[in-house]
């Protein structure tokens, strides 16, 4: 039986008070607690409670000891981007994590509040910040690869500073060793080396940092490294990123590691590079400052609202504002001929929308163990598995086979007969203004296609709607409209 969450009020190690619950799922919750202290006052902490289900032996014994290496690891860690720990302990046959309340909402939380792209600097000041603390982890006596890294675990504080959580899975280099005792991480953001033979070292982190680079610039969370698709390049959702920052985060997600930047402090060097001169001076400035106040102040005695406040921004007003000259409006309105900035999405006139919608979504559903998108262009999209008539834009191999749920921790394709066809099914999109309606057609498939439990009668076209769910074999595949 699974255990609940412990209730409001409850006092542990005579010390800890659980004020609220914060967030939970996973393998873990993690409360709002105050420490009452013997001077009366009161401290404000995070406390993460393991999260196992009591009937599963082995799950609760890998989940502790993940549990006790993150607070090995953090204890002994001390950087601004990261939350101080004070205490790990057990009651109750249940373990306890208490650590700094960080005080903001994380990467992930800010892009489902925007629902639309980072804004590129902004995206480029935390990237820079990530960098940093990865260059400090990295480089102790014994280094620690975080292994992990992605939007839902980077916290952005009230005051822009960003935050490292979840040290789960990290783990130590340790030299000479041939592959990781645990192949782990997220399939969107984790390394292709993370599901092979070969141990994880700093590079696997560089290329997590340019994962979510992309996801923020984005809002589309990358196609995992090992599904054999091309990935689609950030530009086509968001033509406002530029060439240079698209660079540094390619070079970042190299397949091949050797091709990576080899240290986070060099993609740092990057990043900065990206910023124009005026933008990055400030933002060091801005970050020396933080640094500073940091530095000397008092610990909080008291206990903060319960009910956060709007996350400021990162990025500023400049103190002396630059006034635009005209040779900045360049770029003419096709509507009003009103004349906008070179970068402008939107005439600042009438309105005209200078940047295409996002296109159509083929999001996986099933198996449930996996989560990505795939955009559909403005061209047809064969979806199947290598080998056929016709070589497939959509690769699904990975996936197929005889397991609903299919692990990719071993790297190996999936065994058993195959349920998708060679070329299974063909996407394409409407003509002319009707370029947002897409068809289905079944190109001849063994197993079938399936709209909405409805089996498609071969090689004639099927008008998809927004929400329709699309079955390949054993594959579920979700079409929605951006």
């Amino acid at each position: 039986m699974e255990h609940k969450p412990l209730a409001n009020g409850i006092v542990l190690r005579n010390r800890y008070q659980i004020t609220r619950l914060v967030a939970g799922g996973g393998m873990a919750w993690v409360y709002e607690v105050q420490e009452l202290r013997a001077d009366g006052t009161r401290q404000v902490w995070a406390m993460k409670e393991l999260r196992a289900d009591a009937d599963d032996a082995h799950s609760l014994e890998e989940g502790r000891r993940l549990f006790e290496q993150e607070a090995n690891i953090l204890v002994h860690l001390s950087h601004p981007n990261l939350p101080k720990v004070v205490a790990f302990f057990e009651e109750y046959g249940r373990s306890y994590l208490v650590m700094e309340f960080i005080y903001g909402e994380s990467m992930e939380k800010r892009l489902e509040h925007a629902n639309a792209p980072i804004l590129e600097l902004q995206a480029l000041d935390w990237a820079t910040q990530i960098c940093e603390v990865l260059t400090y982890l990295h480089t102790r006596p014994s280094p620690v690869i975080f292994r992990d890294m992605k939007p839902s675990n980077v916290m952005v504080t009230l005051d822009g500073r960003i935050k490292l959580i979840d040290f789960g899975i990290a783990r130590t280099y340790k030299v000479g060793k041939r592959k990781d005792t645990i192949s782990m991480g997220s399939e969107n953001y984790a390394a292709p080396e993370q599901w092979g033979k070969t141990q994880t070292d700093a590079r696997a982190d560089i290329y997590g940092l340019g994962a979510t680079l992309y996801h923020l610039l984005t809002n589309v969370p990358p196609l995992p490294a090992f599904v054999p698709t091309q990935r689609v390049s950030i530009q086509q959702y968001n033509p406002a990123v530029s060439d240079a920052t698209v660079a540094v985060v390619e070079k970042a997600m190299s397949k091949d590691r050797e091709r990576r930047y080899p240290t986070a402090e060099a993609m740092r060097q990057a990043l900065l590079d990206c910023m124009p001169k005026r933008e990055r001076s400030r933002l060091l400035a801005e970050r020396q400052r933080l640094d500073n106040v940091g530095q000397s102040a008092a610990p909080v005695a008291s206990v903060a609202p319960s009910v956060l406040a709007a996350p400021a921004a990162t990025i500023a007003p400049a103190s002396a504002p630059m006034q635009a000259t005209e040779a900045d409006y360049s770029k003419v309105c096709p509507r009003c001929a009103t004349l906008n900035r070179p970068a402008a999405r939107f005439c600042r006139n009438c309105g005209y929308v200078y940047v295409e919608p996002l296109p159509p979504v083929l999001k996986l559903l099933r198996p449930a163990n996996a989560r990505w998108e795939y955009p559909l262009r403005n061209t047809s999209t064969l979806i199947g598995r290598p080998g056929g008539v016709l070589p497939v834009d959509l690769d699904l191999s990975y996936y197929d086979g005889d397991s609903p749920a299919l692990d990719p921790t071993n790297g190996s394709a999936a065994s058993g007969p195959a349920y998708v066809s060679r070329n299974h099914a063909r996407i394409s999109p409407g003509e002319g203004a009707n370029i947002r309606r897409f068809t289905i057609t079944d190109v001849g498939s063994s197993n079938g296609t399936f709209v909405n439990g409805q089996r498609l009668e071969p090689h004639v076209t099927y008008l998809l709607r927004d929400g329709d769910r699309i079955r390949l074999g054993r594959i579920v595949l979700h079409f929605g409209l951006r």
